[in-house]
Parts: structure tokens; C-alpha cells; sequence
């Protein structure tokens, strides 16, 4: 294999069951295979190893060596071991390990410039995010096998890369190309919308008979003039700054605890939030009262929350609440909080972290391309 040849290793899975969840699979499946495809068209990847749970499912991809392996039923999935093992067992030292739902937004001219530097035999590794890896490049992947192994997922691996392992990382600069993940339907709606969405990806979002009410109230107080948005979550600066640049509208920011995943404050239980601690105060329709007396319009990363009350739903629930859909919710806590949400007559947008950083960034392009097509 020549030095600058690349092996893919792409992980795709997850959710399953619910409707809500089966939808987010069918985006992730659809967004991976358009990955696969933009990054052969790059000429840097040699083989692409497709690790998935679903036997039912295999990218129809022409002319790229691909090789699918699927997760052994009933074994409990752990992030680090499966990287690890599939590392060793093709014998891949310069690997790009990507998740099924990263990347939905870049294009081959994004990855050729982000791969460009990744050459040569010294210790390296480039991401989306060193804080948070959606995606990474890095060599000599063997040698870093036994550190992998360790982790329980894929966001914290830059950081452990560069910092426990001393290996050079670069971080790419954040954009929504680089920064949106498709973690929940909030970024399944933003990437509808986006004119760099994949093809795969777009058929399958253009089926959704999901709500957009509130992604074009979102756009249209963004667009206006003194206009009032809030963000909610952890929301990062570069987001802040590309909201800045591109509108005139008023902005309030509620930023608490970026990092919590990657720091473990999460795992450990020790997420604090002034905003839960006033919803527990206050209660679930004033606090939703008041944010609509202070906005016209809120982006909410609603984990942090859930995160600081010691609760954290199931899947279908996170997810059907971030569609507002109260009556499906089970948690009485998510369920509450989602029916007081529903009733605001404000656009609410609710989702994770992606959608408070990339996916703020995507609705600021979004709403670029607009105007120049109106110009």
C-alpha cells in the first residue's frame, strides 16, 4: 500500500425500532453512502471497510474496493474494541475512521484539503473537531490499536490522539462542512435544506413527512432585521461568530457545559445547569413563558438539560421530542418539558450539540444561499 493510501473504516448503526429511530438510520445509511462515493472521487481512499449492525444493508457503490462486516448479534457493541480489531485484522496503519452520520455537508474539494497534509511516516492525525471527533485521520494506526480499545466512543478520540498519545493533530477550522453531525431530526431538517446535502441523503429526507414549521421560523427571525433569536446548550464561539457575520438580528446565548461527554462529566453525573435548576423552580410553562417573552425564536440543546437532572431517555424519546411530538414521549419528565415546548408560540428548535454549532452554521449558509439567489 502506497504511504498516502488510505483505508476507510466507516461505522454505521444505532437505532432501531421506533419510527423516528428507523428514519434516522435510513438518513445515516443514505449519508454514508454518499461519504463513501465523495471520498473515492478524492483518489486518497484504497479500500473502505463498511462496519455495520444491520445485516439487511450493504452501500450499492461501484468501483470502490468495499468490504462490509457486520456486528455479531447479541454481542454488546463498544466503540474502542471494534475500531481496534478491525485495525488489526486488515493490517491498516493510515486509517480514516468515520461515523455513518459525520461529514453529511463536505464535498470533495472539503476532504482533498483536509487529507492534503496527511502523508509521510511520522506520528499524525487530522479531525473534524478535536473536542469532539466526528471523523479523524491518523497513522500509525496499529500502534495507537491498544489506546483505542479503551474508549467507549468516537468523540473524544482526537483529544486522546493528541494529548495521551503525543500524536500531532490538526483540527480542521469549523464550518458547517466540518462541524454538522446528524445526531438527531433537528440536523435531518437543517440538512434538507442545505444546498451541499448528498444525493442518498436528500431522496431520503425528502420522504420525511416530519414538521419544517419551525426550521423556516428559525431561518426567517435569523433573516430579519432585529430580529430575537436565543441558543441554548453548548453552543461554541465560532457558531456565535458566524451567526454575527451573516445576520442582524439580536442574539441571547445560555452556554453551559460544553466538553461534558468528552471530559466525562457526563458518565460521572456531575452536569450542572442554571436553566434546569430555574426550570425546577420556576416549572416547565413559565420557564417556557418567559423564553418567549425574551425571543422570537430559540435553537435548544436540550441534552444538556436531561443531562443535569440525572435523566436520560431513550432514543425514541429524545428524538420524538426534538419533533415536538409530546404523546409519544414516555419519560414524564421529557414529556412534560416537550408538551410546554409544543404550546410556546415561538419557533423552537430542539435537538443535541450538533445542532447548536454545526447546525447553526448550516442555517447561516442556508440563509446566505437565499439571499444570493434573490440578488
Amino acid at each position: 500500500m502506497s504511504p498516502e493510501r488510505i483505508t476507510l473504516i466507516l461505522m454505521v448503526g444505532g437505532w432501531a425500532g421506533s419510527p423516528v429511530e428507523q428514519a434516522l438510520r435510513r438518513a445515516h445509511q443514505a449519508a454514508a453512502e454518499d461519504l463513501l462515493e465523495t471520498l473515492w472521487h478524492t483518489g486518497r481512499v484504497e479500500r473502505a471497510i463498511v462496519v455495520t449492525d444491520d445485516p439487511d444493508w450493504a452501500p450499492a457503490l461501484q468501483g470502490m474496493p468495499l468490504e462490509v462486516t457486520v456486528d455479531r448479534p447479541g454481542e454488546p457493541f463498544h466503540f474502542g474494541r471494534r475500531l481496534a480489531d478491525e485495525i488489526g485484522r486488515v493490517g491498516a496503519d493510515r486509517v480514516l475512521y468515520a461515523g455513518g452520520g459525520s461529514a453529511p455537508l463536505m464535498t470533495p474539494p472539503d476532504w482533498r484539503g483536509a487529507l492534503n497534509d496527511f502523508v509521510g511516516d511520522r506520528p499524525q492525525a487530522v479531525t473534524n473537531n478535536l473536542y469532539s471527533s466526528d471523523w479523524i485521520a491518523f497513522y500509525p494506526a496499529r500502534a495507537l490499536a491498544p489506546r483505542i480499545a479503551a474508549l467507549e466512543r468516537d468523540n473524544a478520540l482526537g483529544w486522546v490522539l493528541s494529548e495521551e498519545c503525543g500524536v500531532p493533530t490538526r483540527a480542521l477550522g469549523p464550518s458547517a462542512a466540518t462541524r454538522l453531525d446528524l445526531d438527531t431530526p433537528a440536523d435531518l431538517l437543517i440538512a434538507r435544506l442545505h444546498p451541499c446535502t448528498g444525493p442518498r441523503l436528500r431522496a431520503v429526507l425528502d420522504e420525511l413527512d416530519w414538521p419544517t414549521e419551525a426550521v423556516k421560523g428559525v431561518l426567517d427571525v435569523m433573516g430579519r432585521d432585529g430580529g430575537h433569536l436565543t441558543i441554548i446548550g453548548r453552543s461554541a464561539p465560532a457558531a456565535w461568530m458566524a451567526l454575527d457575520r451573516a445576520t442582524r438580528c439580536w442574539v441571547r446565548l445560555f452556554v453551559e457545559e460544553r466538553g461534558m461527554v468528552a471530559s466525562g462529566r457526563l458518565r460521572r453525573g456531575e452536569v450542572r445547569s442554571l436553566l434546569a435548576d430555574f426550570i425546577e423552580y420556576a416549572g416547565m410553562d413559565s420557564f417556557f413563558a418567559e423564553l418567549a417573552s425574551l425571543a422570537e425564536a430559540a435553537l435548544m440543546d436540550t441534552r444538556v438539560l436531561m443531562a443535569a437532572r440525572g435523566c436520560w431517555p431513550a432514543p425514541a424519546d429524545r428524538f420524538n421530542a426534538d419533533l415536538l411530538r409530546w404523546e409519544e414521549v414516555h419519560d414524564p419528565f421529557l414529556r412534560e418539558f416537550t408538551r410546554a415546548a409544543a404550546h410556546t408560540p415561538i419557533p423552537i428548535l430542539m435537538g443535541g450539540q450538533s445542532l447548536v454549532n454545526g447546525g447553526l452554521m448550516a442555517l447561516v449558509d442556508i440563509l446566505e444561499t437565499r439571499r444570493r439567489s434573490h440578488r
